[in-house]
């Protein structure tokens, strides 16, 4: 028994020492990230022009970023997840379960699945800019995991289902990953003034940015639909129905609702006062008003999604309360 309390002890610190690697592995991306979008703005070009009072030269901004900078901070956010990936199976082996069991696992899981999203996006989207967004998070989300307990407690009843459990909660996790890409490219897309605009040279163009952020809610979306109707087949394993309206449930499908609100809004033309039955109360002047950007669907989503993740564990009571706080 002493060899194996020495061998959780052991795989329990190298979880905690690169869980500390892989926060500092996010700061120096997420500045890298930062440099790497500002070098846009500090490389020029030069014009010359002939005119009668002799040739004159302008400088500008090029608004094309440094290459370089730009593969070190893919690098150093590709260490953030190596370590971080060591971490949580270092982790695994030391409670010999899914670390994914109280706030401070389930925080450090989801920075990793961020990471991982990400690059996997930046690799297929050609988008690495808009890791000026994401890489924060990652490092705001570690951040926060340190203020979490991370002993290693014995897991309570309705946690013991170990394979539903992992599937249902890494299917979320995930889903929550990807959602958190399509709110990065979302911010920037709103930061640029929508489609077809662009404020900022150094930033993506707000089409560029449109086209992420749907390519990743099309593969949220689905994710979280299949983690909600995986977590109601645990709660009936666990608890005897398939769903309570339980506050995590609850604030999960409106997070669901909300990415509906978003395809409708992208797909419609009108307002909502254009609605049927709506529309035979809203005066017809009304009808076709203003409406907000279906982009700004996703920052609410992101909203109900962070209120998901902590305010129902830390500040509603539920089944679904495991904070370990």
């Amino acid at each position: 028994m002493a060899g194996t309390g020495d061998t959780i002890g052991v795989m329990v610190e190298l979880a905690s020492y690169l869980f500390w690697t892989g926060l500092a592995f996010a700061g120096i991306a997420s500045a890298t990230y930062v440099a790497h979008v500002a070098s846009a703005s500090l490389s020029l070009r030069r014009l010359s022009a002939q005119t009668s009072a002799g040739t004159v030269t302008l400088s500008g901004a090029t608004g094309t970023p440094n290459a370089g900078i730009g593969r070190l901070a893919t690098t150093f956010a590709a260490l953030t997840a190596t370590a971080l990936t060591i971490s949580l199976i270092a982790r695994w082996i030391a409670v010999e379960h899914a670390p994914l069991s109280n706030l401070y696992e389930y925080t450090v899981a989801l920075a990793w699945g961020v990471s991982v999203a990400w690059l996997a996006f930046e690799r297929t989207a050609g988008a690495r800019r808009f890791g000026l967004v994401a890489l924060p998070i990652v490092t705001a989300l570690l951040a926060i995991a340190t203020l979490f307990p991370d002993e290693v407690i014995p897991l309570i009843p309705a946690l013991q289902n170990g394979p539903l459990l992992t599937l249902h909660v890494s299917v979320v996790m995930v889903s929550y990953a990807v959602l958190t890409v399509a709110f990065s490219a979302a911010v920037i897309y709103l930061v640029q003034g929508g489609e077809g605009r662009r404020r900022f040279a150094s930033l993506p163009g707000g089409e560029a940015a449109g086209d992420l952020a749907h390519r990743a809610v099309l593969v949220g979306f689905p994710l979280l639909a299949l983690g909600i109707a995986l977590g109601a087949w645990w709660a009936n394993s666990a608890w005897g129905r398939y769903w309570g309206w339980d506050p995590k449930e609850t604030s999960a499908l409106v997070v669901l609702l909300a990415l509906a609100a978003y395809f409708h809004a992208r797909a419609g033309e009108g307002s909502v006062a254009s609605a049927p039955i709506i529309r035979w109360i809203i005066p017809k002047r009304f009808q076709r008003s203003w409406r907000p950007d279906p982009m700004w669907w996703l920052v609410a989503m992101f909203a109900l999604l962070l209120f998901t993740y902590f305010g129902v564990n830390l500040w509603i009571t539920g089944l679904h309360s495991y904070a370990g706080v």
